[in-house]
């Protein structure tokens, strides 16, 4: 019996996601990845891609430097007139690529054979085009017929405001980046934050926190922080003892990650607001208690003085308590809280079950189709 014929649409802010869970899938499906890369972007994972194209079709589509401009608007359109005429059992994609890809997915894929992950469904206040990217969710969620949400939390946030349309709740492949071949040079207790630094991220949060908490215990500290940031000044203005930060501000590649998490105790993220984040799964993946705002994405992993700390959302005070006790209690606790989230990883996280979870999905659509 042939296999089933499975088009993969990946916008290159998802390769992250799907080039772990892809490998598990390719010896299932006969699938056509199109990895749609902007001029502007550069190419990452090209050895993984490349590993790849023995058990996959992969195509590169090359739109324009902006995912608005005229060029893109094209190269897309051609694309999905390719993929039409080609009549796969089943498109599966994220939503992407404003203001074009959602809408000209619409008008070439049949519904019912096609699957839109959503990453966020609740769109953070203080994201980038925060107005227009809500809209655009709602937009997707009405016009198509079967979801992928990665988190408990927007897997229930969806069946809410879709009206109890079709969604797959599949956890993230746990993205792990390597093991660092450095040694940890610097004793102290570390706390880390990194990625691309944003308004709702509080960044000031952990910086203001850091300083109150360095005037409170004795115990040496410091804090990573790493990651791109186009107006840096506003905070570095709130340092007032540098000795106990480690700035990295710029782009972090994927190869400096294992570092950064060798030389780091404790990930941090005091967010305002959230749907779920990236990396927080990068921190489970290095065993690495979570301090974070008390909000639902980070309570589905996150068990108090277990796996990590949960504070008040972006709350100075908060953050300056869990960093005391983080500090205070590393001889004693800290061990235990990383075989905890050891077991979360093998427990919620298991690779052949989330990928049974994409399988089972699948297979129910396109049989229902055939």
């Amino acid at each position: 019996m042939s296999k089933k014929r499975v088009c993969w649409l990946t916008s290159t802010a998802f390769l992250d996601t799907d080039i772990y869970i892809l490998p598990l899938l390719a010896d299932v499906y006969d699938i056509s990845w199109k990895i749609i890369l902007r001029s502007s972007s550069k190419q990452e994972y090209a050895e993984e891609i490349e590993a790849l194209r023995q058990k996959m079709d992969i195509e590169v589509v090359k739109i324009g430097a902006k995912y608005s401009s005229l060029e893109s608007y094209k190269s897309l359109k051609r694309m999905f007139k390719t993929v039409k005429k080609q009549s796969f059992d089943l498109i599966y994609t994220a939503m992407g690529d404003f203001p074009y890809f959602v809408p000209l997915l619409h008008s070439a894929a049949d519904t019912d054979k096609t699957v839109v992950a959503i990453h966020n469904v609740h769109v953070p206040k203080g994201g980038v085009n925060y107005r227009l990217i809500k809209k655009y969710n709602r937009y997707t969620i009405s016009r198509f017929k079967h979801f992928h949400t990665f988190s408990e939390s927007q897997y229930k946030a969806l069946r809410e405001v879709s009206g109890g349309k079709d969604v797959l709740y599949a956890p993230f492949i746990l993205k792990s980046y390597g093991v660092s071949d450095k040694p940890r040079l610097d004793s102290r207790v570390t706390f880390m934050n990194f990625g691309n630094i944003r308004p709702y991220k509080r960044l000031d949060v952990l910086i203001n926190a850091a300083e109150k908490a360095a005037e409170l215990t004795d115990v040496p500290f410091r804090v990573i922080i790493a990651g791109d940031c186009s107006d840096w000044e506003r905070y570095q203005a709130l340092i007032r003892h540098p000795e106990i930060f480690d700035i990295r501000i710029g782009r972090v590649d994927n190869a400096d990650i294992p570092a950064l998490f060798n030389e780091s105790d404790y990930f941090v993220a005091p967010y305002q607001d959230i749907a779920q984040s990236g990396s927080a799964i990068v921190a489970i993946n290095y065993e690495k208690p979570i301090i974070a705002s008390d909000l639902e994405a980070f309570r589905e992993y996150i068990t108090e003085g277990e796996t990590g700390y949960l504070i008040k959302p972006a709350d100075v005070e908060s953050l300056t308590k869990a960093m005391l006790t983080a500090v205070n209690t590393y001889n004693s606790e800290y061990r235990g809280m990383t075989q905890n989230l050891e077991r979360l990883k093998r427990e919620k996280f298991s690779d052949a079950a989330t990928a049974r979870r994409y399988r089972e999905f699948f297979d129910k659509l396109i049989d229902a189709k055939r």
